[in-house]
C-alpha cells in the first residue's frame, strides 16, 4: 500500500539553494505536503522558492510556528497552512483569520476538545511516539465533530505505515530528511515508504 499521500515531509534545517531539489525528489515519490520548520536558515526564502517553482503541485507549510510573527511570514512566504508544537488559541484565531489550515500541537484530551472548539483542522499529537498507536479511536468517540489527526514526533519511515492505521496522517522529519543529506539518500528513504 503506497502511504506516500497521507505523509508530511518536515524539512528541518533545510536550506534555500537544496529546498527544491528536495522538493523535486519528494514529489517523484508522490509526497506533496511539505513542511518547512521556522528554525530552519531563512526558511521564507525556502518556503518562498518552493511555491514559485513547484506552485499548485505542492501543498507547502511553516512548522514550528510559535508566534504572531511567524504566521504572517509564513502567509507572506505562501505557505498554506501552519504547523505549532503547543496550543495557542491567540495564534490559532489569528492564523484562521488569516485563512491558514491549522496543524495544532495537541497531547492530552482536554487540548484536543479545546483545539476542536477553536476549530483547528487537524489535531497534531506531538509527541506521538509518547501515547498508543490507536490513541485517536480512543478520543474520537466523545468528540461531537469528525476530527483529523496527524500523528508526529518519533514517527519513521519504518512505522508511518503502523500510525495510518489510525491516524489521517503522519508527519516524518529526521527518519526521511537530516540537514545537508543527499537528494539520492532523500529518495533511497522515500522508497521505505512505498
Amino acid at each position: 500500500m503506497a502511504i506516500n499521500s497521507q505523509v508530511i515531509a518536515i524539512l528541518r534545517g533545510i536550506r534555500p539553494e537544496e529546498v527544491n531539489h528536495h522538493i523535486r525528489c519528494l514529489l517523484d515519490n508522490d509526497i506533496s505536503q511539505i513542511e518547512i520548520t521556522t528554525n530552519s536558515p531563512d526558511w521564507q526564502s525556502s518556503i518562498q522558492g518552493a511555491v514559485k517553482h513547484f506552485g499548485p503541485h505542492l501543498n507547502i507549510g511553516a512548522g514550528t510556528v510559535v508566534n504572531r510573527r511567524q504566521v504572517d511570514e509564513s502567509l507572506a512566504a505562501g505557505a498554506r497552512f501552519i504547523l505549532t508544537p503547543n496550543l495557542d488559541p491567540q495564534l490559532i484565531a489569528e492564523a484562521k483569520k488569516q485563512g491558514l489550515t491549522v496543524y495544532a500541537g495537541v497531547f492530552s484530551a482536554s487540548e484536543i476538545f479545546l483545539a476542536a472548539g477553536l476549530g483547528v483542522e487537524v489535531m497534531k499529537i506531538f509527541p506521538a511516539c509518547a501515547l498508543p498507536v490507536n490513541y485517536p479511536q480512543l478520543i474520537k468517540g466523545p468528540l461531537s465533530q469528525p476530527v483529523r489527526f496527524s500523528a508526529v514526533g518519533g514517527i519513521t519511515v519504518d512505522n508511518a505505515a503502523d500510525y495510518l492505521v489510525h491516524y489521517d496522517s503522519v508527519g516524518i522529519g529526521s527518519s526521511l530528511y537530516k540537514p545537508g543529506q543527499s537528494v539520492a539518500e532523500t529518495a533511497k528513504r522515500c522508497k521505505l515508504l512505498i
